[in-house]
């Protein structure tokens, strides 16, 4: 994606409500507008009202928004995966019209598709579910986790974790099974509405011991936590064995439930270690 310099997105932040140009150095009158044009463009023209998000040339940043588990609550438009990342990684993203917003993703989506060369994927959130996410408008759930997963393996090395909480469902899952909980933890925690991916929480503050204390809150309050699972070839002595070893009573317990508490007691324990 082309850097956007701090003076310009210091400009979009202080001047919400008005209109201001900003002109380039030996530009011509015919020079092209594109991004990352050589030329570039003579005048760029952009105008920032306040109003709500998704009204039409919308911008601000929500932190007005009405908080929710003591976090800001960040209304997304576009409604994107995509959107959601760059509301919390660039600047200038959030403060801009919606024109520009869209040229921003475009550019985005070209440089997520590129990257999705270099890494791998899960078996049903696929590399072709994660291009197609990133090429689409209004992305099908699989799709758009498939896009989050590509996130997820991007940035191993500052790893984040996508939490996707659905309130008509009343359910809170994770993307990858497999690879949740990682070793060593997350320094990103993000907290995305599903399936309308309008409305971001970023909880990168919370320690382990608070994600967990979440995470337990939400099913008090009837919501599901789809924890990982237990292999299914895993037998019903090895399992049981393992689970009361860590303290808690596996009798009378079916295989199933068996695979669905020991899956998220040793989630738990590893976040809580991490």
């Amino acid at each position: 994606m082309t850097e956007v310099p701090n003076s310009l997105i210091q400009l979009c932040e202080t001047h919400q409500d008005g209109t201001f140009s900003v002109k380039s150095k030996g530009a011509g009158p015919g020079a092209g507008s594109g991004a990352g044009s050589g030329a570039g463009s003579a005048t760029a023209t952009a105008r920032l009202r306040r109003g709500a998000i998704g009204s039409s040339n919308s911008s601000a940043d929500a932190q007005d928004h009405v908080p929710k588990w003591n976090l800001t609550t960040h209304s997304i438009s576009p409604k994107h995966p995509l959107a959601a990342w760059m509301w919390l990684k660039d600047s200038l993203f959030r403060v801009s019209p919606d024109a520009l917003r869209q040229r921003l993703i475009l550019d985005a989506t070209t440089e997520w598709q590129e990257r999705c060369a270099t890494l791998d994927f899960p078996r049903i959130l696929s590399k072709k579910k994660a291009l197609e996410g990133f090429g689409s408008q209004r992305p099908e759930p699989l799709q758009a986790k498939a896009a989050m997963i590509a996130m997820e393996r991007y940035t191993y090395d500052n790893p984040l974790l996508w939490i996707l909480y659905n309130e008509k469902e009343k359910k809170v899952s994770f993307l990858d099974d497999k690879a949740f909980p990682r070793e060593g933890g997350y320094k990103q925690i993000w907290i995305l509405r599903e399936p309308y991916w309008d409305s971001l929480w970023d909880a990168s503050e919370w320690s382990s011991d608070a994600l967990v204390q979440w995470l337990e809150q939400q099913e008090e309050h009837g919501f599901k936590v789809e924890w990982p699972l237990e292999p299914a070839t895993a037998t019903m002595k090895a399992m049981s064995s393992e689970y009361e070893s860590m303290q808690h009573r596996a009798k009378g317990l079916s295989k199933d439930e068996l695979r669905q508490k020991l899956g998220r007691a040793k989630a738990m324990r590893k976040l809580l270690t991490a």
